[in-house]
Protein backbone atom coordinates (compact mmCIF):
# COMPACT_ATOMS: atom_id res chain seq x y z
CA UNK A 1 0.00 0.00 0.00
CA UNK A 2 1.57 3.65 -1.12
CA UNK A 3 2.71 5.59 2.00
CA UNK A 4 -0.68 8.39 0.37
CA UNK A 5 -3.27 5.12 0.61
CA UNK A 6 -1.59 4.41 4.02
CA UNK A 7 -2.32 7.86 5.62
CA UNK A 8 -5.94 7.42 4.47
CA UNK A 9 -6.34 3.97 5.57
CA UNK A 10 -5.17 4.67 9.18
CA UNK A 11 -7.75 8.16 8.89
CA UNK A 12 -10.11 5.56 7.66
CA UNK A 13 -9.53 3.49 10.89
CA UNK A 14 -9.47 6.40 13.35
CA UNK A 15 -12.93 7.47 12.19
CA UNK A 16 -14.28 4.00 12.90
CA UNK A 17 -13.28 3.69 16.13
CA UNK A 18 -14.70 7.26 16.66
CA UNK A 19 -18.64 6.32 15.77
CA UNK A 20 -20.97 5.57 18.55
CA UNK A 21 -22.78 2.84 15.54
CA UNK A 22 -21.32 1.19 12.74
CA UNK A 23 -21.57 3.08 9.30
CA UNK A 24 -22.07 2.59 6.14
CA UNK A 25 -18.92 2.78 3.59
CA UNK A 26 -20.73 5.89 1.79
CA UNK A 27 -21.10 7.92 5.36
CA UNK A 28 -17.63 7.06 6.71
CA UNK A 29 -16.26 8.26 3.06
CA UNK A 30 -18.38 11.58 4.09
CA UNK A 31 -17.38 11.75 7.71
CA UNK A 32 -13.40 10.85 6.43
CA UNK A 33 -13.74 13.59 3.33
CA UNK A 34 -12.72 11.11 0.74
CA UNK A 35 -14.66 9.72 -2.83
CA UNK A 36 -16.50 6.68 -1.89
CA UNK A 37 -15.42 4.41 -4.85
CA UNK A 38 -11.43 5.48 -2.94
CA UNK A 39 -13.15 4.49 0.55
CA UNK A 40 -14.39 1.20 -0.89
CA UNK A 41 -10.92 0.29 -2.26
CA UNK A 42 -8.92 1.04 1.31
CA UNK A 43 -11.51 -1.10 3.16
CA UNK A 44 -11.66 -3.75 1.17
CA UNK A 45 -7.72 -4.27 1.58
CA UNK A 46 -7.89 -3.80 5.67
CA UNK A 47 -10.26 -6.32 5.27
CA UNK A 48 -8.26 -8.40 4.44
CA UNK A 49 -6.02 -8.25 6.73
CA UNK A 50 -8.84 -8.46 9.17
CA UNK A 51 -8.28 -4.63 10.28
CA UNK A 52 -11.91 -3.97 9.25
CA UNK A 53 -15.28 -6.11 8.35
CA UNK A 54 -18.07 -5.03 6.14
CA UNK A 55 -21.60 -6.55 6.63
CA UNK A 56 -24.16 -7.61 3.86
CA UNK A 57 -26.00 -3.84 4.77
CA UNK A 58 -23.04 -2.25 3.78
CA UNK A 59 -21.84 -1.01 7.40
CA UNK A 60 -18.36 -1.63 8.41
CA UNK A 61 -16.60 -1.98 11.88
CA UNK A 62 -13.03 -2.29 13.53
CA UNK A 63 -12.31 -5.74 12.49
CA UNK A 64 -11.63 -8.47 15.47
CA UNK A 65 -7.49 -8.50 14.17
CA UNK A 66 -7.10 -4.94 16.23
CA UNK A 67 -8.48 -7.03 19.44
CA UNK A 68 -5.37 -9.02 19.49
CA UNK A 69 -2.94 -6.27 18.00
CA UNK A 70 -4.41 -3.82 21.31
CA UNK A 71 -3.79 -6.46 23.89
CA UNK A 72 -0.71 -6.65 22.53
CA UNK A 73 0.28 -3.05 22.48
CA UNK A 74 -1.54 -2.68 25.89
CA UNK A 75 1.30 -5.56 27.19
CA UNK A 76 4.61 -3.61 25.79
CA UNK A 77 3.29 -0.27 27.49
CA UNK A 78 1.86 -1.92 30.61
CA UNK A 79 5.66 -3.74 31.02
CA UNK A 80 7.53 -0.53 29.37
CA UNK A 81 5.69 2.15 30.81
CA UNK A 82 3.39 1.92 33.83
CA UNK A 83 4.92 -0.94 35.73
CA UNK A 84 7.89 1.09 36.30
CA UNK A 85 5.82 4.51 36.78
CA UNK A 86 3.21 2.85 38.93
CA UNK A 87 5.21 3.30 42.61
CA UNK A 88 6.50 6.69 41.69
CA UNK A 89 3.08 7.46 41.25
CA UNK A 90 1.69 5.99 44.49
CA UNK A 91 4.15 7.39 46.25
CA UNK A 92 3.90 11.07 44.38
CA UNK A 93 -0.36 10.58 45.06
CA UNK A 94 -0.26 10.45 48.80
CA UNK A 95 2.91 12.84 48.88
CA UNK A 96 0.43 15.92 47.15
CA UNK A 97 -3.21 14.52 47.85
CA UNK A 98 -3.69 14.97 44.33
CA UNK A 99 -4.63 12.78 41.27
CA UNK A 100 -1.54 11.44 39.48
CA UNK A 101 -1.60 10.70 35.49
CA UNK A 102 0.31 8.62 33.05
CA UNK A 103 -0.15 10.13 29.57
CA UNK A 104 1.64 8.76 26.29
CA UNK A 105 1.58 10.60 22.72
CA UNK A 106 -1.19 8.81 20.51
CA UNK A 107 -0.80 9.98 16.96
CA UNK A 108 -2.10 14.20 17.72
CA UNK A 109 -3.64 13.34 21.07
CA UNK A 110 -2.40 12.15 24.43
CA UNK A 111 -3.89 8.81 26.01
CA UNK A 112 -4.16 7.75 29.53
CA UNK A 113 -2.47 5.10 30.81
CA UNK A 114 -2.89 4.90 34.60
CA UNK A 115 -4.62 6.91 37.31
CA UNK A 116 -3.76 6.98 40.69
CA UNK A 117 -7.01 8.91 42.70
CA UNK A 118 -6.37 10.51 45.41
CA UNK A 119 -8.64 9.58 48.84
CA UNK A 120 -7.30 12.66 50.68
CA UNK A 121 -10.13 14.82 49.02
CA UNK A 122 -13.84 14.20 48.36
CA UNK A 123 -13.72 16.16 45.65
CA UNK A 124 -11.16 15.18 42.90
CA UNK A 125 -10.40 14.50 39.54
CA UNK A 126 -11.33 11.00 38.02
CA UNK A 127 -9.76 9.94 34.65
CA UNK A 128 -10.26 6.49 33.02
CA UNK A 129 -7.32 4.16 31.11
CA UNK A 130 -7.08 5.06 27.77
CA UNK A 131 -9.24 8.46 27.77
CA UNK A 132 -8.09 10.39 24.88
CA UNK A 133 -7.75 14.30 24.68
CA UNK A 134 -5.90 16.58 22.17
CA UNK A 135 -2.21 17.19 22.78
CA UNK A 136 -2.30 20.61 22.56
CA UNK A 137 -4.63 21.15 25.33
CA UNK A 138 -3.79 20.52 29.16
CA UNK A 139 -1.08 20.15 30.66
CA UNK A 140 -1.01 16.31 30.84
CA UNK A 141 -1.21 16.71 26.74
CA UNK A 142 0.96 19.99 26.21
CA UNK A 143 3.96 18.05 28.36
CA UNK A 144 3.84 15.27 25.46
CA UNK A 145 3.40 17.77 22.37
CA UNK A 146 6.58 20.11 23.80
CA UNK A 147 9.00 17.46 23.49
CA UNK A 148 7.82 16.01 19.91
CA UNK A 149 10.22 14.77 17.21
CA UNK A 150 10.55 18.24 14.62
CA UNK A 151 8.00 16.55 12.22
CA UNK A 152 5.41 15.32 14.66
CA UNK A 153 5.43 18.42 16.05
CA UNK A 154 4.75 20.64 12.93
CA UNK A 155 2.41 17.93 11.88
CA UNK A 156 0.43 18.87 15.75
CA UNK A 157 1.36 22.86 14.91
CA UNK A 158 -0.86 22.30 11.33
CA UNK A 159 -4.22 20.62 12.63
CA UNK A 160 -4.15 22.39 15.75
CA UNK A 161 -3.89 25.69 13.86
CA UNK A 162 -3.69 27.75 17.44
CA UNK A 163 -1.93 31.22 17.73
CA UNK A 164 0.86 31.14 19.50
CA UNK A 165 1.00 27.22 20.33
CA UNK A 166 4.52 27.12 19.23
CA UNK A 167 6.14 29.68 21.37
CA UNK A 168 4.37 27.86 24.38
CA UNK A 169 5.43 24.86 23.41
CA UNK A 170 8.79 26.01 23.12
CA UNK A 171 8.79 27.88 26.84
CA UNK A 172 7.74 24.47 28.23
CA UNK A 173 10.15 22.35 26.67
CA UNK A 174 12.77 25.12 28.22
CA UNK A 175 11.14 24.84 31.35
CA UNK A 176 10.70 21.18 31.59
CA UNK A 177 7.41 21.84 33.28
CA UNK A 178 3.58 22.26 31.66
CA UNK A 179 1.32 24.66 33.75
CA UNK A 180 -2.40 24.83 32.56
CA UNK A 181 -5.88 25.45 33.96
CA UNK A 182 -9.38 25.06 32.28
CA UNK A 183 -8.19 24.15 29.38
CA UNK A 184 -9.13 20.71 29.04
CA UNK A 185 -11.95 19.76 31.85
CA UNK A 186 -13.14 22.89 33.18
CA UNK A 187 -12.23 23.93 37.01
CA UNK A 188 -9.23 21.87 36.71
CA UNK A 189 -5.57 22.59 36.76
CA UNK A 190 -2.75 20.60 36.17
CA UNK A 191 1.36 20.52 36.56
CA UNK A 192 2.89 18.21 34.63
CA UNK A 193 7.01 16.82 33.76
CA UNK A 194 8.00 14.96 30.82
CA UNK A 195 9.99 10.71 31.52
CA UNK A 196 12.32 10.54 28.65
CA UNK A 197 14.92 7.84 27.43
CA UNK A 198 18.45 7.76 27.51
CA UNK A 199 18.92 10.14 24.38
CA UNK A 200 15.93 12.38 25.78
CA UNK A 201 13.62 11.15 23.47
CA UNK A 202 9.95 11.35 24.77
CA UNK A 203 9.08 8.27 26.58
CA UNK A 204 5.62 9.30 28.57
CA UNK A 205 4.38 12.49 30.69
CA UNK A 206 3.59 12.61 34.15
CA UNK A 207 1.25 14.91 35.66
CA UNK A 208 -0.59 16.50 38.83
CA UNK A 209 -4.45 16.99 38.56
CA UNK A 210 -6.88 18.53 40.61
CA UNK A 211 -9.12 21.47 41.26
CA UNK A 212 -8.13 25.19 40.35
CA UNK A 213 -8.46 26.08 43.75
CA UNK A 214 -5.94 23.60 45.19
CA UNK A 215 -3.41 23.67 42.21
CA UNK A 216 -3.01 26.92 41.41
CA UNK A 217 -2.11 27.69 44.67
CA UNK A 218 0.97 25.39 45.26
CA UNK A 219 2.58 25.47 41.61
CA UNK A 220 6.02 25.59 43.01
CA UNK A 221 5.81 23.02 45.36
CA UNK A 222 3.88 20.51 43.31
CA UNK A 223 6.36 21.43 39.93
CA UNK A 224 8.71 20.20 41.99
CA UNK A 225 7.04 17.01 43.06
CA UNK A 226 6.08 15.70 40.01
CA UNK A 227 9.69 16.94 38.05
CA UNK A 228 11.57 14.66 41.24
CA UNK A 229 9.15 11.22 40.22
CA UNK A 230 8.98 12.15 36.99
CA UNK A 231 13.24 11.81 37.11
CA UNK A 232 12.37 8.74 39.40
CA UNK A 233 10.72 6.98 36.55
CA UNK A 234 13.62 7.74 34.27
CA UNK A 235 15.72 6.34 36.50
CA UNK A 236 13.58 3.25 36.96
CA UNK A 237 13.30 3.00 32.96
CA UNK A 238 16.92 3.29 32.16
CA UNK A 239 17.85 0.30 34.73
Amino acid sequence: MPSGALERAVELLHHLGEQPADPTVAELAVEVGMPTSTAYRLLAELEQHGLVRRGPDSTVALGTRLVALGRTAEAGLRERLVEPAAPVMDELCREVGETVILTAACALEAIVLHVVETELHSVRLSYTVFRRGPMHRGASGKILAAYLEPPERQRLLEAAATPGLAARLDQIRDAGIAVTAGELDEGAAAVAAPILDRRGRLLAGLSIAGPVQRITGNIPALSGAVTQAAQTVQRAHHA
